[in-house]
């Protein structure tokens, strides 16, 4: 049926009827049925039967398909919705069914699985429209095999967490329980091999056999399979260990005894795992093979267990989110050409040729390459680089799974500050391995790769030595002859070259610390010297304050390296992660080739106030990135991280907050990327079919060659070569936003801002009044003094030049703008029984506990609002005589001006179309086509001198505030003193559309 042919031509609700012509179903044009429903924009685009599809154009596809949907089941009407976005080329799919699910599928590289769903609502409605639907609710459940399964884990794991055996410390509860599930997990996908004896439910079988003798599932099932079994030649197996019948030797260290094993051996009683057996494992199918067509469990769903197992404040502490596999694909696709121009010396464009055609020189430069994920999380990016590299080069007589075993011996190494993403990427990378093994009897089967020397938990932004340098050279060379050796040991030969590399590494962190104190002792020895010096008159220079602090610095890290050097002395091997001793060939030969990944996530406010300190002692872009209250996201400090362990001409390819682009706190990190790397791709992912993240975040790629830019390179704007557009990269130096879409349109704002003053430079932006406890001020009882009532405006009440306050303030502060030293009764009664709460905000700061935040707002006699959230930037001035009580509350920003004047100029200039399309082009995206106007977006505005003196402007904004049509006006007056011609009026224009509405 070509269903993505025909998916890739879909533009319009008109071009639906076509997709299901190809089903085998009648197309319609028709209105819509009266079904009891006001649908608005909906068509009825194609019939099963008596079953109608409705169809409506939608910027939130997937929510108001399930909206519709629900609205038609709970009328008892039976029909399918599809909700069409144009802008994001999305189509999602529901029926009015009791527990429908919704299909998103993307028009230009829909997935397999949502292909093969698409494929089965082909047919008649066989049994009327309530059978169909089904059969339509089955078929868009299909995709969500892996969705099912780890809700089902999650829920599995908690409830043995809650009931956990005896003697378990509940420090260690969830770690322990997590570490049996997936041992049984690997297995059910060994099992689909075939290799458990040969029999498809051997697990189930041996459970069944295990209850019926009253024994125990954990002591007289698993152990004696895990320890005596799976990790043991055959010749080395004993009796209990033979009764299982041909079971292949695995190795690879997930069955070998873990630490905490180690320190407690205590069963998980029958009843709980005769639950996760009935309940979880023996529901579904499994298959070792990424990304079927089916609804089988496969390895690829590991990701969204290994999110689905984490609480969901560890996951928003941790900022860590599955990433779709096509964008791993893709982003290995665009940076890996790179890495490999820089070893052949030739274009990005020949070398990805060359990788495609097979060419030997490309093969071989790829085989050597050094790739490091520096926070693995659950092993995307490595198994992508996995797959990619194996299947470049192809040896006479050799399997994927060996090429799989050889590339993971020599080029790649993951690090995780989580124990648990260590080991779900381990599961990957060992399923990977299995998956491409095609023996056909467990005999043959080759044990696994140990990974626990490649795939390291520790911590990559913070190492123990900040001096640290690379290890003796024989010292690194030896590192990874045994690091390779211990990858493919198995048996007796396995723990002694163990215990030879952590010997190595400890000596090269010796070697390395060494290194470090000679070189800080000469250090401080120059400080000492240039202060004891004499100037041009003869006196001493003294310990100025720029000395003073230098020589600090160099002292503490020489305690620091003492320290370390003493703890390895009494520790006899490296008690923390440390990259330079771990990974020493790596850094002598100068650093990784490629470091690449998904780094997480996370704003500062969400950091420990300790960590955000010693991000702002270790980094540097993350400690310029501005003001406490506008740090960066900690993915900068990753960004910067990178850069640092990537060696000299290697690539770094990163997905980043979009936001790093254009907020202010990324005008250092800006900079410089853009004056010392070679930028070869900035692409905004937000509107990418395959950047659809289990989270709502806005995502950009970014790949970036640690070398300075050649004179005249151009950055790509999209992440294969022949998309997007290229901007010269030396116009994204000076910190400035990035403005990387809207062609001529973003030129013509760089030379606006660069040609012009900028807002930022008159006016200070910053969010309205907070309560902290919007339930207890907002619409407060009529009991509450009139007098201190107050109309509170939200970003939602902002309309061009008239906001519309609809909610009630209890304003607790003065016209002075500090808080009033005692309440009138009625406030008092209703705020006395919650002050614990009000004291417990986490902006207060003493004081009245009634005291409100951010009261510059209240307290200017002329302002200018504008919304935090909003499809394009809408202004408004408050000069009206009504206005004095008006505040307007942390949605929506506010700056101050001198007079009545300035602000309805100022306003009026900020809702005319070019500094609307300006604003769109440097504000961060948000959900649903919404941007965020903030303080940084428009503060970067252009804003003429002539402007502020020109009153027409407030003539004008007068007018639109008494209901006048002043658009055109208005904008013919802003293109003067901008001095637009008409082509660049025309490319702004296209950033915002014409005749764009204000809704929300």
């Amino acid at each position: 049926m070509e269903l993505d042919r025909i998916l890739h031509h879909i533009r319009k609700l008109e071009d639906l009827p076509a997709l299901f012509v190809a089903l085998g179903q009648q197309p319609l044009g028709d209105p819509v049925p009266d079904i009891g429903i006001r649908l608005g924009r909906a068509v009825a685009v194609a019939r099963v039967g008596n079953f109608p599809w409705l169809a409506l154009a939608s910027e939130r596809p997937e929510h108001d398909a399930r909206g519709l949907a629900r609205r038609l089941a709970a009328r008892g009407r039976t029909a399918g919705v599809i909700a069409l976005d144009v802008a994001t080329r999305r189509l999602a799919f529901s029926v009015a069914f009791d527990g429908a699910p919704v299909l998103a599928v993307g028009l230009d590289c829909p997935s397999a699985l949502a292909l093969a769903a698409l494929g089965k609502l082909a047919g008649r409605a066989e049994g009327g429209a309530l059978a169909y639907a089904a059969k339509a609710a089955d078929a868009l459940s299909a995709e969500e095999a892996g969705a099912r399964f780890f809700r089902e884990f999650r829920a599995t794991l908690e409830r043995m967490t809650a009931d956990p055996p005896a003697g378990v410390r509940s420090a260690d509860r969830r770690g322990y329980v997590l570490l049996q599930l997936t041992r049984v997990l690997f297995l059910y996908f060994v099992q689909a091999k075939g290799w458990l004896a040969g029999r498809e439910r051997f697990l189930a079988e041996e459970v069944d056999r295990c209850l019926g003798a009253r024994r125990s599932i954990h002591r007289h099932l698993l152990r004696p399979l895990f320890f005596g079994t799976l990790n043991r030649p055959y010749a080395e197996r004993g009796r209990a260990a033979t009764r299982f019948g041909a079971v292949p030797f695995l190795n690879g260290g997930l069955f070998e005894p873990h630490p905490l094993e180690r320190r407690q051996r205590r069963d998980i009683p029958n009843t709980a795992w005769r639950d996760a057996f009935d309940r979880l494992f023996e529901r579904f199918q499994f298959t070792v093979h990424e990304s079927v067509d089916s609804g089988d469990v496969a390895p690829d769903m590991l990701g969204r267990v290994f999110e689905g197992v984490m609480a969901a404040d560890v996951r928003r502490t941790s900022g860590t989110y599955y990433t779709p596999s096509a964008l791993v694909r893709q982003m290995l696709d665009a940076a890996l050409p790179v890495a490999v121009s820089s070893r052949l010396g030739c274009g990005e464009a020949e070398a990805e040729r060359l990788l495609l055609a097979g060419g030997a020189r490309a093969v071989a430069a790829a085989a050597s390459l050094t790739i490091l994920d520096p926070a693995v999380g659950s092993g995307a990016f490595l198994l992508g680089a996995l797959e990619r590299l194996s299947g470049l080069e192809t040896r006479k007589g050799e399997d994927e799974s060996a090429r799989k075993r050889r590339v993971l011996q020599c080029n790649l190494f993951g690090v995780d500050r989580s124990a648990t993403a260590v080991r779900l990427a381990e599961l990957r990378l060992w399923l990977a391995v299995i998956a491409g093994d095609h023996a056909e009897r467990p005999g043959k089967v080759q044990p696994l790769p140990n990974l626990d020397c490649l795939v390291r938990q520790g911590d990559s932004l913070f190492d123990p030595l900040g001096s640290a340098v690379a290890p003796d050279a024989a010292i690194a060379v030896r590192v990874s002859e045994v690091r390779r050796a211990v990858v493919t040991a198995v048996g007796a030969a396995k723990k002694p070259m163990v215990r030879e590399l952590r010997l190595l590494e400890s000596r090269a962190a010796e070697d390395s610390f060494t290194s470090a104190e000679v070189k800080l002792r000469t250090g401080i020895g120059e400080c000492i010297e240039a202060a004891r010096s004499r100037d041009l008159f003869g006196q001493r220079r003294g310990l100025d304050a720029s000395l003073e602090a230098r020589l600090g610095g160099l002292r503490a890290e020489l305690r620091a390296v003492r320290a370390a050097r003493r703890t390895l002395e009494r520790e006899q091997e490296l008690p923390w992660f440390h990259y330079q001793s771990q990974f020493a060939d790596v850094f002598a030969a100068g650093g990784f080739d490629m470091v690449l990944g998904n780094p997480p996530w996370l704003r500062a406010e969400e950091l420990p106030p300790q960590q955000r300190q010693r991000l702002i002692g270790r980094y540097r872009w993350w400690k310029g990135g501005g003001s406490f209250g506008n740090r960066p996201d900690l993915s900068v400090a990753f960004l910067e991280r990178a850069l640092e362990l990537a060696a000299p001409g290697g690539v770094v390819a990163l997905l980043l907050p979009a936001k790093v682009a254009t907020a202010r706190y990324g005008a250092v990190a800006r900079h410089a990327l853009a004056s010392a790397t070679t930028l070869i791709s900035v692409s905004d992912l937000t509107n990418h079919p395959d950047a659809s993240f289990d989270a709502t975040v806005y995502p950009l790629a970014m790949i970036a060659r640690n070398t300075p830019p050649p004179p005249g390179h151009r950055v790509r704007t999209a992440l294969h070569p022949g998309e997007g557009e290229r901007i010269a990269q030396a116009r994204l130096t000076g910190g400035g936003p990035w403005i990387l879409s809207g062609g001529r349109a973003r030129r013509v704002l760089a030379d606006l801002t660069r040609e012009q003053p900028v807002l930022g430079t008159h006016f200070a932006c910053h969010l309205g009044l907070k309560t902290g406890a919007n339930a207890l001020f907002l619409n407060p009882p009529e009991s509450v003094e009139a007098a201190l009532i107050r109309r509170a405006i939200r970003g939602r009440d902002v309309r061009p030049f008239t906001p519309t306050p609809r909610t009630r303030l209890l304003y607790t502060h003065g016209a002075d703008g500090a808080p009033l030293p005692s309440l009138p009764p009625g406030a008092a009664e209703h705020l006395a029984p919650h002050e614990a709460a009000l004291r417990k905000r986490a902006d207060f700061g003493g004081g009245p506990p009634w005291a409100l935040f951010r009261t510059r707002s209240a307290t200017a006699q002329h302002r200018v609002i504008w919304s935090d959230l909003a499809r394009q930037l809408t202004a408004a001035a408050l000069t009206a005589d009504d206005d004095h009580d008006a505040i307007p509350l942390n949605t929506c920003y506010v700056t101050a001006t001198e007079s009545k004047a300035v602000a309805e100029r100022l306003a009026a200039w900020l809702n005319c179309t070019w500094i609307r399309a300006s604003a769109r082009l440097i504000a961060v995206p948000a959900a649903s086509g919404f941007a965020r106007f903030g303080a940084g977006a428009v503060s970067g505005l252009p804003l003429p001198a002539s402007v502020l003196s020109d009153s027409r402007l407030d003539v004008l904004a007068r007018s639109a505030r008494n209901g006048g049509a002043i658009q055109h006006e208005l904008d013919d007056l802003a293109a003067h003193h901008l001095g637009l011609s008409a082509p660049d009026q025309g490319a702004l224009r296209s950033v915002v559309g014409v005749g764009a509405a204000h809704s929300r």
